[in-house]
């Protein structure tokens, strides 16, 4: 028996003798002397233990969800399903030790509106890697029921799938209890599963990523006029310009005109005077040799 079961019509021995209202006596340990009525149902602050009296012998348990595994799609186990992405879907086994007392039942409610939306969740399409979790004797059409245990299902194993991908982002609670009396404490299991759109970070993370290449081609054509602006005004094609006058100067200002100058003697005004002195030396040389004779 379970602390807090409840709905308990009628307490019989092995040989079938009804024993209802029948006080037995906790044995040993924390519930030693501590008394247990065979009535309609069991305290839920019962001490969990062996009673025993009137050839009787009734031992009490705690009920506790066993274990919880979770599994995304790529069949990787995971300690928490806030990890989960929302694009993947979630399988859940669950084991509890109260198979026979109570059917287990999930429930996923929506922080935002307070309903429960778990029908529109349940899948029973699982990945190839979340079937091969699953025992061979589990029907997929299994993963999609909302209550499950001997009563339903005939298993002592609760096997669901998740599918997020349509539901809307927001907060959300996955709770796994009991589907009658055994819904608090270790009997039940609570995971809040935070659910986003994945592709929205991706998104807002790219356009951001591009701003510094668009910073970029600005810096670069800001520099490269300037640098023409300067280079263009170099002093140096100026100064080539006046080279090629200076060079003409010079050959005016040579001799080539007067070498020739054979035929223009009349208009050179020096000419006459180179004849006057050739004239005065001929006259001379011919006056010294005058004398001579």
């Amino acid at each position: 028996m379970f602390q807090g079961e409840a709905d308990i019509r009628t307490w019989r021995d092995t040989a079938g003798t009804d024993v209802t209202e029948t006080v037995l006596e906790g044995e040993t340990g924390q519930n030693e002397g501590e008394p247990l009525r065979l009535s309609g149902s069991i305290q839920a602050d019962q001490t969990p233990g062996r009673y025993s009296g009137e050839d009787l012998t009734v031992r009490v348990l705690e009920p506790r969800i066993s274990s919880v595994t979770l599994y995304n799609s790529v069949g990787t186990e995971l300690d928490d399903p806030s990890e989960l992405q929302r694009d993947e879907s979630l399988l859940v086994i669950v084991d509890w030790n109260y198979v026979e007392a109570e059917d287990l039942e999930v429930d996923l409610v929506s922080h935002e509106e307070n309903v429960s939306i778990e029908r529109e969740v349940l899948s029973t399409s699982p990945t190839d890697a979340q079937s091969d979790r699953l025992p061979e004797a589990v029907d997929e059409d299994v993963l999609a029921r909302e209550v499950q245990g001997r009563g339903t299902t005939n298993d002592r194993t609760a096997y669901w799938l998740f599918d997020f991908t349509d539901v809307d982002d927001g907060t959300y609670t996955l709770r796994i209890e009991g589907i009658d009396d055994l819904t608090t404490g270790e009997a039940s299991e609570s995971f809040r599963i935070d659910v986003e759109t994945a592709d929205t970070p991706t998104p807002t993370t790219s356009p951001t990523d591009p701003v510094t290449p668009t910073a970029t081609p600005p810096d670069s054509p800001t520099v490269t006029p300037t640098t023409t602006a300067e280079q263009t005004p170099t002093a140096e094609p100026p100064t080539a310009t006046p080279s090629p006058t200076r060079s003409p100067t010079q050959t005016e200002t040579a001799t080539p005109t007067e070498t020739p100058t054979g035929t223009t003697a009349v208009e050179e005004p020096g000419f006459g005077l180179i004849v006057t002195v050739v004239a005065l030396v001929v006259v001379s040389v011919l006056a010294i040799r005058f004398l001579r004779d």
